[in-house]
């Protein structure tokens, strides 16, 4: 299993995601996770600025299942994308 980063457990979860966005950061790197076309939208983007601030070529999204493991498949891409990050700390 790859290295976590960090974790959202207790934090979130699909029916939070039913009704509003869930957004954060983490040393640098923004994230946006959101339900759009029955499906869990997960979103990077770095820091300094907010989501609707951001360039869209400065996003980068995959989509997941609208499900608990789609939650958690999305939260593990959080965890490869952060590693991914060249700011990082």
């Amino acid at each position: 299993m790859e290295h976590q980063y960090f974790t959202l457990d207790g934090q979130i979860s699909v029916g939070f995601l039913k009704k509003r966005n869930f957004t954060g950061s983490y040393k640098g790197m923004r994230y946006n996770m959101f339900v759009k076309d029955n499906q869990i939208v997960a979103a990077t983007y770095p820091q300094p600025y907010c989501w609707e601030c951001t360039p869209e070529e400065q996003k980068t999204t995959r989509s997941f299942e609208l499900s608990q493991e789609g939650l958690d498949a999305a939260i593990a891409w959080l965890n490869e994308s952060w590693g991914d990050f060249s700011w990082q700390e």
